[in-house]
């Protein structure tokens, strides 16, 4: 049954695999940590929500046209996507991590050298990999996803991955022979969503849902379901931050909040 009849539709654009984010089901559905919490959002906001998957680049390009109305992300809270779009505060954080087969070494940037780097294209993690394998001395493994890049690792096409810190656990726990290695702390953002510049009352009303999910345990519930720890109280699972957006970069407003609960 419809949520809300006087709302239009809120036209959410995700990833088509961003597991644990995103995630289809058995049956087709999509599911996953982001596709839920950004559900139960709607509801609060009494709107019905429509979720439909697009390559990263048609998902920003998505956003300014006015074809998704909302990017549930994961979007790391970036200095360039804060100018390009407008951020909420964010519902979980993620840092740089490289996982390995069970049983390798892979303690230092410096363990690279020779070693091949399976990343997911047109991802931060691409990017990364751009600017320093010639510095480390590895080569790089282009795939489609990040799940596709765990899978390189257990088929021997890589030697190593390189994904965010929550997919990278969340992989390790669903696939037997997958292990955390060296994660990058200096890389740790928000993993966030956004609205279009414009869209200010629209962020507001989302990220007041988003606190009260948050204090409630709603949030820290769900990423415990689908990332497989019980967050901390300063992890931003359970952290309500002051104002709206993200503080220190764009598109932050440090006003009172307005939330009831």
């Amino acid at each position: 049954m419809s949520v809300a009849s006087a709302e239009p539709v809120l036209q959410a654009g995700v990833l088509e695999d961003a597991a644990p984010y995103v995630v289809r089901d058995p049956a087709g559905h999509l599911t996953g940590f982001t596709i839920e919490l950004f559900r139960l959002i709607a509801a609060r906001m009494q709107r019905d929500i429509d979720f439909r998957t697009a390559p990263q680049q048609a998902l920003f390009d998505g956003l300014a046209t006015g074809a998704f109305t909302v990017l549930p992300g994961p979007i790391p809270a970036t200095p360039d996507h804060a100018g390009a779009m407008l951020l909420l505060e964010g519902y979980a954080s993620s840092e740089f991590q490289f996982a390995t087969r069970t049983g390798a070494s892979l303690l230092a940037l410096g363990d690279l050298h020779g070693r091949r780097l399976a990343v997911r294209t047109d991802s931060p993690y691409a990017e990364w990999a751009g600017r320093n394998a010639q510095r480390y001395g590895f080569s790089v493994v282009a795939v489609p996803s990040s799940a596709a890049a765990g899978q390189a690792v257990l088929d021997g096409r890589a030697d190593a991955s390189l994904s965010g810190s929550s997919i990278v656990y969340y992989m390790a726990t669903k696939t037997q022979g997958l292990a955390p290695a060296l994660s990058l702390p200096e890389t740790r953002v928000h993993e966030s969503a956004a609205v279009a510049k414009s869209e200010t009352e629209l962020r507001d009303d989302m990220e007041d849902a988003l606190r009260c999910l948050k204090l409630d345990g709603t949030v820290a519930r769900l990423s415990k379901q689908w990332f497989g720890r019980d967050p901390d109280a300063e992890d931003l699972e359970n952290l309500v931050v002051p104002g709206y957006g993200v503080p220190g970069l764009a598109g932050y407003d440090p006003k009172p909040r307005k939330t009831r609960c």
